[in-house]
């Protein structure tokens, strides 16, 4: 049975012990190690738990706010 092993060193991510896109450059800039196909769908989310959705409170508020969770996590996209 073949199975997939990925790792991260310092920075970078690694498949079976090698880099991704190793030795490759996009626009100038080097890619190894990087993973330019990211799941983002964890960044938006809402915790209908009552038992857990305390953990996800604000600072500020003392709330949940998933809402507010998806306007801050898209306006951060970009950086």
């Amino acid at each position: 049975m073949r199975k997939t092993a990925v790792s991260i060193k310092g920075d970078q991510f690694y498949i079976n012990g090698e880099p991704t896109y190793k030795g490759r450059i996009w626009n100038g800039k080097k890619i190894e190690g990087l993973l330019m196909n990211s799941r983002m769908v964890q960044g938006i989310f809402d915790d209908l738990n009552a038992e857990t959705v305390s953990r996800w409170a604000y600072s500020d508020t003392k709330k949940w706010d998933p809402e507010r969770n998806t306007r801050e996590f898209v306006a951060a996209m970009p950086q």
